[in-house]
């Protein structure tokens, strides 16, 4: 259903039906750079074309790590867009041979405006973080991306903004991430173009590292207080010291607090948990999970696992094999003993296995990359591997 309801640019101006599409080396279906009328992408050759596959039930490389993720038995996002807009399904008889979709209505936006971001994680780079360009320079472009200190959305606003403007009254979803949109200039000045407007039934939906709830002048539980339905995903990856250094300018307090004050401002609010899993977290996120349900932080269903695929080295394929039986272990004793005492829980059991069975897909082959892109860091950081993770630190001697 993706490429029928939404659109979807990333920092670099690359577009995309949706965010999970691989949007690079030539899969994706434009670029904003080149034209930056939404409505010009809405029905780009390329667009037209991965319309055409859906159709005819052909796979698209675009459409890749959907493909990897249903090949583990995991649910992706295809599926899930499937699911969640079948009610809508009629728009697909408004596309003709060609591909081209005859509406000038994009249901769904999902812009990234820009790198702008104030954590540097481990496993990112500067092309969706701002602050991760000096270290890349002093560490010699440890990411293998080269570095960029600003990226933005498209060299073309005025261009990009205008068709905006004339498509915001009729949307039904805007999806903000980044780099991180609660640090945008841009996310504001759509909240305050949608109370301009009067369109306070659209759905506002994020991701986001929730670090904030205030920027400048603007007070988002007062913002939000104005919308029909706000659906916040907090891309968390654990808490406390380990947490900490995962996302490398979180503070754990903070993202409590801020959780407690939106269920005091804004109860409305439907919050969730993304977790990206990698060798990272891979020996904690029963436990996370477990934390984060009983301190009502967040509801069962609403806690979710992604897959990290890059940086590779970084993936949980990477473990050695008596690593992976631990985590693997301590997951299934996890699954048997204490997931049916949690109500709501069910979906977590098909994130689990997906990712038990993700973790032996591979053999581990980047190890020395691995241990080089940790210590580098470590060390522009002043931070220890081994201190935070004593279970792993076999990965870094």
């Amino acid at each position: 259903m993706a490429p029928f309801i939404q659109l979807h640019a990333q920092t670099n101006g690359n577009v995309a039906p949706c965010c999970m599409a691989d949007s690079w080396d030539g899969r994706e279906t434009g670029n904003l750079n080149e034209d930056a009328n939404l409505l010009s992408q809405w029905n780009s050759p390329k667009m037209r074309q991965l319309r055409r596959n859906m159709l005819a039930g052909k796979s698209s490389p675009i459409c890749g790590n959907c493909y990897k993720y249903e090949n583990i038995g995991k649910v992706s996002e295809r599926m899930n867009y499937n699911r969640d807009y079948a009610k809508i399904a009629h728009r697909i008889l408004l596309t003709d041979a060609s591909g081209y979709l005859h509406t000038p209505d994009i249901l769904l936006l999902d812009l990234r405006f820009s790198n702008k971001c104030n954590y540097k994680c481990r496993i990112c780079n500067s092309d969706y973080s701002s602050l991760w360009y000096e270290e890349e320079i002093v560490a010699g472009h440890p990411y293998g991306n080269t570095p960029v200190k600003e990226k933005k959305i498209t060299g073309r606003e005025d261009e990009m903004w205008e068709s905006l403007r004339n498509l915001l009254p009729r949307v039904e979803r805007i999806h903000f991430a980044g780099g991180e949109p609660l640090f945008m200039d841009e996310h504001y000045r759509i909240l305050d173009l949608l109370l301009e407007v009067g369109h306070t039934e659209v759905t506002l939906s994020y991701n986001t590292n929730f670090s904030t709830l205030r920027y400048k002048n603007y007070n988002l539980t007062e913002m939000w207080k104005h919308f029909k339905c706000v659906d916040v995903w907090a891309s968390l990856d654990g808490m406390g010291a380990k947490g900490d250094y995962q996302r490398k300018g979180q503070r754990w307090n903070k993202i409590e607090e801020n959780i407690r004050e939106i269920q005091r401002e804004c109860p409305n609010i439907l919050f969730g948990v993304n977790v990206t899993v990698s060798v990272f977290n891979i020996m904690d996120i029963t436990d996370f999970y477990q934390y984060m349900i009983h301190n009502r932080f967040v509801q069962p269903e609403r806690m979710n696992l992604y897959l990290l695929f890059g940086p590779e080295c970084f993936s949980i394929t990477q473990l050695p094999k008596h690593l992976k039986d631990h985590a693997a272990g301590k997951i299934q004793t996890f699954i048997q003993s204490t997931l049916p005492t949690i109500p709501l829980s069910e979906h977590f059991r098909n994130h689990l296995e997906s990712v038990v069975k993700y973790m032996y897909s591979a053999e581990p082959d980047r190890q020395t990359e691995l241990r080089t892109r940790i210590k580098s860091i470590d060390a522009l950081r002043n931070e220890n591997f081994a201190n935070i993770y004593p279970e792993l630190a076999e990965l870094v001697i």
